[in-house]
């Protein structure tokens, strides 16, 4: 990730941090993304009905960090445990409001199952208390961010040193040796937090420092009497014993579910399958990010602009990120001092087509029977024009920017392969009667071309947003992840020089580069 020719890969996480709170440095909020994003989002599908829902909640959990930092609070080194809290904390808020039928069940259930919320306390209240109340989360909360962030990637996630260390600027033996010190920190922590909760007694607290010696020596056992006296009484001492005992050889497993509270087991699994899948890492940043969303709202708070939900109906019981004034070539704001509502949909789900009972697909090469149209799709950041150069009729020539002059290379048709079912269009082109195909990758800027028009060719099928109302629409992809629009997004949000080639990328929420406007007729209105 480069800002103004400055690469951010090497960098570590306070360093970015520094950036963002400083500056508001895009590209380092991007670097942060792309170490964190699969992450979160593996989390926040465990507290969702459905990946889109679950891409909605770890957008938002980012943008709420990056705003807390640029507000000078929020992690430094230790983004990765703050980032899954803050889905937490968000997904209660959710169960408080009207998005609890987004939950899954098993969120519901959680919330619901203690007393606090039986007796009519609010689910983040209830999130808070649960958190105070636990020995070992208030264990690691006390530790040092390095300790913690530590703790987090090298023992829960099992990554590998080199790349624990390009997190924190260590060597590999650096970070072996800050793990054993964090680990040895976090039972010292739990017996200091044991000795002044509450609940605890006098001889509690004089037995304390014993506990540790106890486990430790648990396979040479020393008689200590007084203890073991004490430990017949006391049931919240045997259950410190118990913890101490799992804070030695189950780390992994206990960290995660005092931490989370909730999914802890289904997260940890989560990430091994991914890791297996993914393969080795190269160098000393995350690579092979496949799932998630850019950071949602977080361009809307740096950049200016607004943010944009690609949902249907509006938000109005979460809090919209705060925004910074819009760039010059950002769309005009509306009158209300409220985020302007999302563009209605025109679709609501994208079912495979073989699902379809619909008519069949068009074949390959015919030209499909258009919505309406022909239209111009003008990028919003920039008023220029998707054109295929040239009106090329050839396989493979990509789209471009172009300054708009109304030829038949910039006028484009939407069609509906499957009758009834606007979840799955073509984009095709008036001058070559060509279709856009994605390339399939899950790389940010993956190429678009034009090929023949074919409705069996998944590639070739978008799923369209659009509001009449605004004359705005996007195309994404099957998946609701990636969407088309301008490679150099960020330098042409903000009216610098960009290239003008497109492709399809993670949304970044405000980008007015990946929204474009058109003419009603392209919908047959």
């Amino acid at each position: 990730m480069t800002e103004h020719g400055v690469s951010h890969r090497g960098w570590t996480d306070a360093l970015l941090t520094a950036a963002v709170r400083d500056g508001g440095d895009p590209a380092a909020v991007e670097e942060l993304y792309h170490r964190h994003a699969d992450a979160v989002s593996a989390y926040a599908r465990t507290c969702c009905r459905d990946p889109h829902t679950a891409e909605d909640l770890a957008s938002e959990a980012f943008t709420r960090t990056v705003q807390a930092v640029r507000d000078g609070k929020g992690p430094a080194d230790a983004w990765r445990p703050y980032l899954l809290a803050v889905v937490r904390h968000t997904a209660a808020q959710w169960a408080d409001r009207a998005r609890q039928v987004d939950l899954t069940p098993e969120f519901g259930e959680w919330l619901r199952g203690t007393p606090e919320v039986r007796s009519g306390e609010s689910g983040e209240s209830t999130v808070v208390r649960a958190e105070d109340g636990g020995l070992v989360a208030t264990a690691f909360r006390s530790l040092p961010e390095r300790w913690r962030a530590v703790l987090w990637h090298a023992v829960v996630e099992e990554e590998p040193a080199a790349k624990v260390g390009a997190l924190l600027g260590l060597t590999p033996s650096g970070v072996t040796s800050l793990t054993a010190r964090a680990r040895e920190g976090l039972r010292e922590a739990y017996l200091v937090a044991h000795a002044e909760q509450g609940a605890a007694s006098e001889e509690c607290r004089r037995c304390s420092g014993r506990l540790a010696a106890a486990v430790r020596r648990s396979r040479r056992p020393r008689r200590d009497v007084r203890l073991e006296r004490h430990l017949e009484e006391c049931g919240r001492c045997r259950r410190a014993v118990r913890e101490l005992t799992d804070l030695n050889q189950r780390l992994r497993s206990v960290l995660p579910a005092a931490v989370l509270l909730f999914g802890g087991p289904a997260y940890v699994k989560a990430r091994a399958t991914a890791a297996t899948a993914a393969g080795p890492a190269v160098g000393g940043g995350v690579t092979g990010v496949k799932a998630g969303v850019l950071a949602a709202g977080t361009v809307a708070v740096l950049l200016g602009g607004w943010a944009w939900w690609p949902d249907g109906g509006g938000e109005p019981e979460r809090p919209a990120p705060a925004v910074s004034a819009a760039p010059s070539s950002a769309p005009a704001p509306r009158a209300s001092t409220a985020p302007p509502p999302p563009p209605t949909p025109s679709v609501t789900a994208s079912p495979s087509p073989s699902s379809s009972p619909s008519a069949p697909a068009v074949s390959a090469g015919a030209r499909p029977a258009a919505l309406g149209g022909p239209s111009t799709l003008r990028f919003v950041s920039t008023g220029g024009c998707m054109e295929i150069p040239g009106g090329a009729a050839r396989s493979g020539v990509r789209p471009v920017e172009a300054g708009c002059d109304g030829t038949a290379a910039q006028q484009w048709r939407l069609a509906e392969p499957f009758a009834g079912d606007r979840s799955r269009v073509q984009v095709l082109n008036e001058a070559t009667g060509m279709c856009l195909a994605r390339s399939g990758g899950t790389e940010d800027h993956a190429p678009v071309d034009q090929q023949p028009c074919d409705a069996g060719q998944a590639g070739q099928l978008w799923n369209l947003w659009a509001d009449s109302a605004t004359g705005e629409a996007a195309l994404r992809d099957a998946d609701g992840t990636r969407y088309l629009g301008l490679v150099e997004w960020a330098r042409a949000d903000k009216a610098q020089a960009h290239s003008p080639a497109t492709g399809t990328t993670r949304y970044y929420y405000g980008s007015a580069s990946m929204r474009f406007r058109f003419e009603p007729r392209l919908l047959g209105e």
